[in-house]
């Protein structure tokens, strides 16, 4: 049976939006922990029957402004392109230190990922959509409140898209940082609930 999905909680969707401007103006975009989850998957087989994969994930902008963030990525893209990638880059960070200005202007109910089509990951997903995603930050002495210890579950389901808005959108976002990529499609995972699992716990987030 379909399982509804919902909303993230507020304070996830503020905190990975924190976090990734944090990144933009503190690591020069370098990836934290945080937006790294371990993407866990069915595997029957294999030890308990789940394998984990370690994955870099974004956020899609609401729906009502999807086509023209999509657009403002590939224009980035387009202008810099013949003065190299470094430009691309730095010019990509300049736009994301504005655009990850509030959690209002994100999709509340999924986070994304770029993977190859042919990642075991992927072929997990193909036969089993249910997945989770386990969020784990450890830097107990971190000076920035954002950055912080933080263990967190959320419970997803897997849609596989390999053209269409939502593929666009990723792909022409993850082009800024890491040049065209070819043979990948965007898993968008649509949140159904999140837990607090700090300490061997299980506390769900509302």
């Amino acid at each position: 049976m379909m399982r509804s999905t919902a909303e993230m909680p507020a304070e996830i969707l503020e905190w990975q939006v924190r976090l990734r401007r944090f990144t933009m103006e503190e690591r020069a975009g370098s990836p934290h922990a945080g937006v790294a989850p371990l993407l866990v998957v069915r595997n029957p087989g294999v030890g308990p029957g789940v394998s984990a994969h370690g994955i870099i994930c974004g956020l899609l902008p609401r729906p009502d402004t999807l086509a023209a963030k999509t657009r403002e990525f590939r224009a980035i893209y387009e202008d810099e392109r013949t003065k190299g990638t470094r430009a691309i880059y730095d010019r990509g960070i300049v736009y994301l230190k504005d655009y990850y200005h509030s959690a209002a202007d994100f999709d509340r109910d999924s986070i994304t990922t770029l993977l190859p089509v042919d990642a075991p990951a992927v072929a997990a997903l193909r036969l089993d959509p249910s997945c989770a995603l386990v969020f784990y930050v450890f830097e107990l002495e971190a000076t920035a409140e954002v950055a912080r210890y933080r263990c967190v579950q959320m419970s997803c389901r897997a849609e596989l898209h390999a053209t269409g808005p939502i593929y666009d959108n990723v792909w022409w976002h993850n082009t800024l940082f890491h040049g065209m990529v070819d043979d990948h499609l965007v898993v968008r995972f649509r949140h159904e609930r999140s837990d607090v699992t700090a300490w061997g716990g299980f506390t769900p987030l509302v």
